[in-house]
Order: C-alpha cells, then structure tokens, then sequence
C-alpha cells in the first residue's frame, strides 16, 4: 500500500534548494527589474525559452528601458520583434510604453491591478512581474504550474483559486520568488507533460498522483479539435527591383505587418508551389501568384518596396517564406 503523501509545506526548502542546483540560466534572470521582467514574461508567452534568448538580448540592446521603447516607431518594434510571432504582443508593449511615459511619468505600477490595466497583461505576466522583480509573494500560474498543481493534487483540472491555496505554502517566506520560479521551472523540465522525471522531482513524497503511480492521469488530457484551413493567394507583383508590398491593419491579425496582398479569389499569373503555415486557430494554405497584372492605384497602405530594403521591414513569418520561394525561383536575383 502506498504511504500517505507528506504535506506540501514540508518540501518548500527542498523545492528552493532543487532550483538553486538546477535552474537553466537566462539573461532575463540577471539584474531584474520591472522592465526587464516585463519584456521577458512577454515574450515567453507560448514560445520555448531557449527562442526567446536572442531576441531578449537584441530588444535590450535595441530598447534598453522604458522610455527608448516609448520613443520608437512602431516600425522598428516590429521590426525587432520578427520572426517571434503573435505581434499583438510587441504592440502591446508599444503601447503601454507609450501610456506609462505620457500619463505616469515613467513609473511602473506596484499593484496586480495597476498591471493588468496596461495592454496585453494578464494575471499571469502581473504575478510574475510583482513575484519577479518587486518580490512579493504571490504565485505566477501558468501551464507549468497548472500541470504541476493538477498532479500534486490528483486533481484533473484545479482552478487556479485551488492551486493558490494549495501550493502558497511552497514559497518561502524570505525571497518568495525563489519558490515562484521553482514552480514553473518544474513544470518546464521535470514535471514535464510525457516524459516526467518523478524521481528527481524535489515535491514527489508530496505528490498524491506519484503515490498512486498515475502521474500520467493527471492534468486530465482536453479534448482537441482540428483546426479549419484557410486556403488563400499571395498577389507578387514585380517591378525591375523592386514588390508590391502591403501594410496590415493594426487590429488582426499580423496588424502593422507589411506583407504580400492576398485573396481568395484566384488570380491570373503563375503559381509558385503552395506553402502551409499554421496558426492558432486556423491553418493557412497559401499559394504565391506572380502577376502579371497591373495593381490597382497604391493606397497609403500599399508601396513599391525595393529589394534591398526588405531586411529592415517588419514581414511576418509567412512573408518571408514567399520571399524564400521568390529566391529560390530566381524570381529575386532577376530584379535586383
């Protein structure tokens, strides 16, 4: 029969002790403050930490404050950004830079809701910001710790009002944050969602789940659905040396990217082998289209881009396949 699990509070100082041994090394975990926090919690979001370290390093050097990043053109954000994805998260940033500048002097926010109140935060990045850089105690809780919780727990899917309760005890009261990040730093290497590591796991003689031998069970899996396919044309327009390139609106998706006009209508001219690209909620399924059709007249939010200039535009992911594929074609070196 199996023992009963040891109370949760017991394993607070092996929980610290295990991260002071085993925490991967960030930049973003040296000199914080709340900028630095901020940048970097936004940037994880949904993107492994091991991607985000080069584009950390570049922002810092690019927009090493709050007021560098305020005074920037939307542009060079995005341009900065590229290649990370979901851009709503670089003009959110933008934007509240901006707000904090104009309308507070510059100063950070203390509380969670003084936070969450600037574009594109939620309770996870504001917890980690005041855990992180201002110290409180407080649990930052994202899918690491949810895992973490669910099995700790035997519980298919605690709120976060239950992991608060169930796993505050774990953080230290000296240096709180230490406890914080030992949390999500499990949950990313050893608590991991297939291959869990349950004997070097500092919180296993806790862990309701190991004791029944069915950590596996745990978080209960959710149900997945396939997303739809969107099957669209990218319009490439050549001039001597020169694309017809488009900006995105600010609202939507890729908003304030330049990139390729597209429809779904299919167009007349040659068709260059299809690329697939998945998102979200949709898979794209788009096929580049060399016209020889003369585009209709330019709007403020279409140019004759040069080739030489596209590096320092700010292209979605996408984008820069198609250009890949012009390449490839012949279809760039042929213009320049």
């Amino acid at each position: 029969m199996a023992s009963e699990p040891a109370p949760l509070a017991t394993r607070s100082r092996s929980l610290v002790a295990w991260f002071a041994r085993h925490a991967r090394t960030f930049p973003w975990r040296e000199n914080r403050t709340p900028y630095r926090v901020w940048i970097a919690e936004t940037m994880l979001q949904q993107t492994r930490a091991a991607t985000v370290v080069p584009y950390f390093e570049t922002w810092m050097t690019r927009f090493p404050d709050l007021e560098a990043l305020a005074q920037a053109p939307r542009s060079d954000v995005l341009a900065t950004w590229q290649g990370l994805g979901y851009y709503r998260r670089a003009r959110a940033l933008h934007e509240a830079a901006v707000h904090l500048v104009r309308d507070h002097g510059g100063t950070f926010p203390t509380t969670e809701t003084g936070w969450r109140a600037l574009p594109g935060i939620g309770s996870y990045t504001a917890a980690a910001i005041l855990a992180f850089a201002q110290g409180e105690r407080t649990l930052a809780i994202d899918g690491n710790v949810r895992r973490v919780a669910a099995r700790l727990l035997a519980h298919p899917a605690p709120k976060d009002a239950e992991i608060r309760e169930a796993l505050l005890p774990l953080l230290p009261r000296r240096q709180p944050e230490r406890g914080t990040e030992a949390l999500i730093e499990l949950g990313a290497t050893v608590c991991t969602p297939r291959q869990p590591r349950c004997p070097a796991c500092p919180l296993a003689p806790a862990c309701q789940a190991h004791q029944q031998d069915a950590v596996l069970a745990y978080p209960a899996p959710r149900a997945r659905r396939t997303p739809p396919t969107r099957n669209r044309y990218a319009l490439v327009h050549l001039r001597d040396d020169e694309i017809l390139l488009e900006r995105r609106p600010d609202e939507g998706l890729l908003g304030g990217l330049w990139g390729f006009p597209q429809t779904e209508t299919l167009p007349t001219g040659r068709a260059l082998p299809a690329l697939r690209h998945a998102y979200t909620h949709f898979t794209l399924h788009l096929t580049p289209i060399v016209t020889p059709e003369t585009p209709s007249a330019l709007t403020d939010a279409t140019r004759w881009t040069p080739v030489h200039q596209l590096e320092s535009l700010p292209l979605s992911n996408v984008d820069r396949r198609v250009l890949d594929l012009l390449d490839q074609e012949g279809l760039l070196a042929s213009t320049s």
